[in-house]
């Protein structure tokens, strides 16, 4: 019931230029979102099942409404239950 999703908090996010990717140890995809109200429950996309426990990398393409950049973050996130 606490941090059961995972998704950047970045305010004035043009929609049209958003993806949020999480890729597991071995560099496969599990989460993709182009939408930042949708985080990643700690499930794969491809297989609908909860990801082991485990450290996962993630990469956020994102531009502010009014601003010609696009802006890119990556780093890690840890699964724990």
């Amino acid at each position: 019931g606490l941090n059961d999703v995972f998704m950047p908090s970045i305010l004035g996010v043009d929609i049209e230029d958003y993806e949020f990717i999480i890729y597991n140890r071995w560099g496969e995809l599990i989460f993709v979102s182009n939408n930042p109200e949708i985080g990643w429950d700690g499930s794969c996309v491809k297989t609908g099942e909860m990801s082991p426990i485990g450290t996962y990398t993630y990469k956020l393409d994102y531009q502010l409404k009014n601003q010609a950049e696009l802006k890119s973050i990556s780093g890690h996130v840890n699964l724990i239950r």
